[in-house]
Formats: structure tokens, C-alpha cells, sequence
């Protein structure tokens, strides 16, 4: 068997449909999955695929249940892509990935992660790391023509081609809708330009700034009171000092003579005194502030009408543009920046263009090199899977990649080729559509002779097949049971079959039985000893009446496959 591969080591089960309470433990290589038809094999893959994130249905959880729980554990000791997420994730636990799923009656479900409640799409994170499940319809896929080029490209390893040019077509897509845009608005703004122009000429002379906005305002309204305000400084000068009887200063002045003439006699007096001094200190700066504003007030009638002039030309322009006369210079800057941009796009066109053209080039540079890969993986894969077929009841078929260039030279973020599965399954027959030349069985036998050929170049280290032998028997089942135990030298294979061929050919063999009481039904699973593999392997070759011949071939099937 050789050293220990990473694998899936259980799968627990609990009131999931007829599953009541099972406990699976499988073993390194191939384990095969029998039970007669209709005991619930096909249960297994579900609660697999429930595990790793697939979508889940309420009415699965068993009659009188009020959820069910599916459990996994992988071990992961050498699968250094699962260890290094589940560390980039913080979800990691030593060697082990353990898994758990929870579905409720109400549609509710929850999904654990090394015993972290993890958001559903992470066990999809970790299936793609663990484990690939071919379900008995997988073939039909195969007519795909997404599912041909993944297999081409699967062989050719052009995964990171494919996630750089991934990353190269999106940015070449969106530079693209931008330069689409932007010459949209190019001549969309043509009229509008003209208007900015036109705008922005008009207010251009005018020195438009917030302070020149509020000086002219306060300008207007001093030299509109000017003879008020010349009038009232000259009264008050009058009042307070000028006036031969009663101004402010003479009386100040005079109290305080009398009260310094008393001081010594009454204290108090000096801080009354103090007072008065500052009172006169203050009267004089006053008389001086005064004299000061008369000397320069300015009752000019002419400046008047000149600065009104002034206002009247912004409050029209205000009204004109729609704002207030102290947003203008707002407006003003607003308008200029505007003519700015559109006056860039021009040049700004130009240089998206520039870069539309390199990431174009960028993109088919990329292509050139993933076509490269997958003509060269093409032919190898194709003689492969013809020698696969041949041995499967197909003797003289063979196929073919028809890699193409996609039309008008377009390419996309899968590349720049058109891939066709051609096939011929009779001697002396031309290659034709796959879709169009394979009969129903013929495609199931050419879709596992592709999984076979193909299973060792995926990363996953566990691969289910859930009865893609269907249709195969006698010694072609024989062959695929023995490609299958071949695979499972370098994989774990986990194989639900009903062919005896098949199911002897692998190191494990589990039973699966349907088991009824009065008012319920479940199944069972028990792992079969050697003695229990012949009687089991005897039942799929005899039917229900088993003899010693039967058993004797048996014996000899599973004899014949540990050689």
C-alpha cells in the first residue's frame, strides 16, 4: 500500500433521511460501497456533499427529528494546501480538518470547522482541497463544451495562467467601460463646455474672492451713512469735550479736583480718585479715536455710485447664475474647476486608450501561452484516454482535441481557443461531435476512462465515484475495477458499485443494508472481513440463491485482486 496518503478517515452521520445514527472509518486505498439496490448508498454521497457545503433541503432531516448532523474528518499530514489555509483562516488544529454540519426541520443549518462556526461557503474551501465526487450522471457533463476545457486544462496545468489572465481581463474590461464612458461624455459635454467657457470668461474680470465680495458690501454701507456717521462723531465730540458748559470731560474733570483736595482727609476718596484719573485717560483716547475717524471719514457721493454700480453688476450675475452674491466666488471656483476637467478628457482619453491597448496586449499575450500548454498537453491526453477506451468495450475508438482560435480574434478570461472532444468509437469512422457520435453507455465508459486518466493530475486526495460503472460488465468491469485500484495506489478511492468486478478489486469493503421495523426504516453499514466479502461479492455475482460455485468465484475474484 505504501506510506500514509491524506484521506477522509470518518463520515458520522445522524437522522439525515434513513440514515439514523452511522459511523463510517475508511481505510488507505480503495474502499468499495455495495448493498442491494435501493439500500441507500446513494445516501453516503449526500450526506458527503451536505458536509462540504452543498445546498442543503429541510425535508431531509429524518421523520420525528428535529435535525441532522453530518461529521468528517480528514487527515491532512501531508496536504499542505488544506494545512496552510485552514492556518490562514485561523481554523487549523493539528493534522486533522474535522467538519460538521447541522440541518434543521426549519431550514436553518449551521457549518463548524475544527469546532469554529465557520460561514457555509468555507466548507466549499475546504472540499475543493479534499475531495472530488463523480456522481453516476457526471458523463452527461462531459458534452459540455466548459467541461472539455477544464479537462484540457486540468492536464495542461494552466491554472495560473488562467488567475493571471483572470485578473488581466477584468482590469482590460473595466478599462474599457471606462474609455466608453468617458468618450460618451465627450461629446455629451461639447455644448456644456462652451457654456463653462462662456461662464467663466463672463466672471473672469471680476477678481471674484469672499473678501472682495464683503469689502464692497461694508464699503457700500459706510459711505451710505457717511454724513450719519460724520454728524454723530461730531456731536459726540461735542458732548464730551468740546461744549464751553456740562461736557462729559469739564464735569469729570472738576469732581475730580474737589475730591483730591479731600483724599487726605478721607482715604476713601483715593480709589475714587484712581477712578476718575483712568476716566480721563479713557476720555482723552476717546476724543483721539474721534478726531481720528473725522480726519479720514469720506463723504464721497461719486464713490457711492461707483461701488452701488459694482453690486448691482454681481447681484445680476448672482440672479443669472442662480446663487446668492456671497456664493459667487463659491460658484465662480466651482465653474473653473469643472472647465478644467472636461477640458482634460481629452487627454485623459488618450492616455486610457493607452492603457485599454497594453492590457489587450497583456490579455493575448497570456492566451498565446495558455493555448501553448494546451496543445501540448492535447495530444498525450488524447492517446491516453484512447488506450483508457480501447480496454473498456470500445476497441477501436479513439479520441481527439479539435483547440481552435475563437472567432475574430476574440478571447475571454478562459483564453482565446475554442476546444471540441472529438470522438470515434468504430473502426475506419472519422472523429465527430462526442454529444453526437457516443451512445448513452459509450459516454459513461469514455467519461471514467477520462476520470481514471485524469485522477492523478488533480490535487485532492480523495476521490468518490458514485456508480459511473453503470452500464459496464463481465471482464471491461474487471478492467475498470482494476484502474481503479491502480489510482488508489497514489489517492484514496472511494467507489460505490454494484459490480462485483469493481467491488473486489478494492483493500476495504462496506455494506450497506436497509432494515425495517413496524414504523420506521433505517439503514445499517458493517465493514466486511474476508469470509463476509466473499458471501457479499458471491450475493452481486449470484442473486439471492447463492452456491459453492458462486462462492468459489468469489473467492477467486478477491484472490485474484491482492496480485
Amino acid at each position: 500500500m505504501g506510506s500514509q496518503i491524506d484521506m477522509l478517515t470518518n463520515l458520522n452521520i445522524r437522522h439525515l433521511a434513513i440514515a439514523d445514527d452511522l459511523e463510517l472509518s475508511f481505510s488507505q486505498g480503495m474502499t468499495s460501497l455495495t448493498g442491494e439496490t435501493g439500500a441507500g448508498k446513494s445516501i453516503l454521497v449526500d450526506a458527503m456533499s451536505l458536509v462540504l457545503g452543498d445546498r442543503a433541503d429541510p425535508n431531509m432531516v429524518r421523520h420525528n427529528c428535529d435535525r441532522a448532523e453530518i461529521e468528517a474528518t480528514f487527515n491532512t499530514s501531508k496536504n499542505s494546501i488544506l494545512q496552510q489555509w485552514l492556518i490562514d483562516q485561523e481554523l487549523d488544529d493539528d493534522e486533522l480538518c474535522h467538519l460538521r454540519r447541522t440541518i434543521s426541520r426549519d431550514g436553518r443549518s449551521k457549518a463548524y470547522i475544527n469546532g469554529r462556526t465557520v460561514p457555509l461557503h468555507q466548507l466549499r474551501e475546504v472540499s475543493a482541497r479534499t475531495i472530488d465526487i463523480h456522481g453516476q450522471h457526471a458523463h452527461q457533463s462531459l458534452i459540455r463544451s466548459e467541461t472539455q476545457r477544464l479537462l484540457i486544462d486540468t492536464v495542461a496545468n494552466t491554472k495560473p495562467l488562467l488567475d493571471e489572465l483572470s485578473v488581466a481581463y477584468k482590469q482590460w474590461q473595466n478599462s474599457q467601460q471606462q474609455l466608453t464612458e468617458l468618450q460618451q461624455q465627450s461629446q455629451q459635454h461639447t455644448a456644456r463646455l462652451e457654456l463653462l467657457r462662456y461662464q467663466v470668461h463672463e466672471l473672469d474680470p471680476l477678481d471674484l474672492s469672499d473678501d472682495t465680495i464683503q469689502q464692497l458690501i461694508h464699503e457700500q454701507q459706510k459711505l451710505a451713512y457717511a454724513s450719519q456717521l460724520i454728524n454723530t462723531t461730531e456731536l459726540s465730540l461735542q458732548q464730551l469735550f468740546e461744549q464751553e458748559q456740562g461736557s462729559a470731560y469739564s464735569v469729570v474733570s472738576n469732581v475730580l479736583i474737589d475730591l483730591e483736595k479731600l483724599k487726605d482727609i478721607e482715604p476713601q476718596f483715593n480709589n475714587i480718585v484712581e477712578i476718575l484719573n483712568s476716566t480721563i485717560a479713557q476720555l482723552d483716547e476717546c476724543s483721539s479715536e474721534l478726531r481720528h475717524y473725522l480726519d479720514s471719514a469720506d463723504n464721497n457721493p461719486e464713490r457711492l455710485d461707483e461701488v452701488e454700480v459694482q453690486l448691482s453688476a454681481l447681484h445680476e450675475l448672482a440672479r443669472k447664475h442662480h446663487v446668492e452674491i456671497e456664493a459667487l466666488p463659491a460658484h465662480y471656483q466651482q465653474l473653473c474647476d469643472e472647465l478644467t476637467r472636461l477640458a482634460d478628457l481629452d487627454s485623459h482619453s488618450e492616455q486610457l486608450q493607452q492603457q485599454v491597448d497594453e492590457q489587450e496586449k497583456l490579455c493575448r499575450s497570456l492566451c498565446q501561452k495558455i493555448s501553448l500548454q494546451r496543445q501540448r498537453a492535447a495530444e498525450p491526453l488524447a492517446e491516453k484516454i484512447s488506450q483508457s477506451i480501447q480496454q473498456l468495450a470500445i476497441p477501436g475508438g479513439y479520441i481527439e482535441f479539435n483547440i481552435s482560435p475563437l472567432a475574430n480574434g476574440h478571447f475571454n478570461e478562459t483564453g482565446s481557443d475554442h476546444i471540441q472532444l472529438l470522438v470515434s468509437t468504430n473502426p475506419g469512422q472519422s472523429a465527430g461531435d462526442l454529444g453526437k457520435v457516443a451512445s448513452g453507455g459509450e459516454l459513461a465508459r469514455i467519461s471514467l476512462a477520462i476520470q481514471v486518466v485524469t485522477a492523478g493530475t488533480r490535487s485532492v486526495p480523495t476521490l468518490v465515484f458514485d456508480e459511473v460503472d453503470v452500464g459496464i460488465g463481465g471482464g471491461i468491469a474487471e478492467i475498470v475495477g482494476r484502474h481503479l485500484r491502480l489510482l488508489a495506489s497514489t489517492q484514496q478511492v472511494i467507489c460505490i458499485t454494484h459490480l462485483p468486478q469493481v467491488a473486489a478489486q478494492a483493500h476495504q469493503q462496506l455494506q450497506v443494508s436497509k432494515k425495517q421495523s413496524d414504523d420506521s426504516t433505517h439503514i445499517e453499514l458493517a465493514e466486511l472481513n474476508e469470509e463476509q466479502r466473499v458471501e457479499e461479492i458471491a450475493r452481486m455475482l449470484g442473486g439471492v440463491t447463492l452456491t459453492e460455485k458462486t462462492r468459489s468465484h468469489a473467492q477467486e475474484m478477491l484472490e485474484q485482486a491482492q496480485v
